[in-house]
C-alpha cells in the first residue's frame, strides 16, 4: 500500500495480530559508511505512526538525522508467518527526561521484569530521543493469502 491507503493499514487483523503481540521492530536505516544497519528495537504505536525511543547519543539518532528514509520489519517467526514490511520517513524528537511513553513500551516488551527495569532507570535519564516513524508504503504478507511477489 502507498499513498491515501497507507493509513488504513493497522485495521487489517494480521497487522492488529502484529501490533498486539511482543515480536521487536527490526528497524533498517543508513549509517555513516552508506551501508544498511538493522538494529531490533521495541517500539510503540500511536495514531498511524510508529514511535521508538532511545538514547540522544545512539547512532541511529544521528545517521537518521542525517537520513530520514528508514525501513522496517515486525514479523511471527512460526508458519504461517505474518509480516508487515513498512518504509517511513522518521523525525527526531528531543525529550527531558523520560519520554511519557517509554514506560508502556517497555511493560509491553518486558512484561513482568518491567517494573524492575524501569526502577534502575528511574532519576538516571535525562534526556531521550523519540522518534517518529509515518510510513510511507505498506506491505503486509500472510504466506496464506498475501505471499512476496516473488512466489506469485
Amino acid at each position: 500500500m502507498t499513498g491515501p491507503n497507507v493509513t488504513d493499514f493497522a485495521t487489517d487483523p494480521v497487522v492488529q495480530e502484529l501490533l498486539a503481540g511482543s515480536t521487536l521492530m527490526r528497524l533498517a536505516y543508513v549509517g555513516a559508511n552508506l551501508q544498511p544497519h538493522v538494529v531490533p528495537i521495541w517500539y510503540g504505536f500511536e495514531n498511524g505512526e510508529f514511535v521508538v525511543v532511545t538514547g540522544p547519543k545512539a547512532d541511529k539518532v544521528r545517521h537518521i538525522a542525517e537520513r530520514p528514509r528508514v525501513s522496517f520489519t515486525i514479523d511471527s517467526d512460526r508458519p504461517p508467518y505474518r509480516v508487515l514490511l513498512i518504509d517511513g520517513l522518521a523525525s527526531l524528537e528531543p525529550v527531558e527526561g523520560m519520554a511519557p511513553e517509554y514506560p508502556g513500551i517497555v511493560r509491553r516488551f518486558l512484561g513482568p521484569g518491567a517494573d524492575a527495569y524501569l526502577g534502575r532507570m528511574e532519576g538516571r535519564v535525562k534526556r531521550q530521543v523519540r522518534i517518529r516513524i509515518r510510513p510511507t508504503s505498506v506491505r503486509i504478507l500472510d504466506f496464506i493469502k498475501r505471499t512476496p511477489k516473488s512466489l506469485a
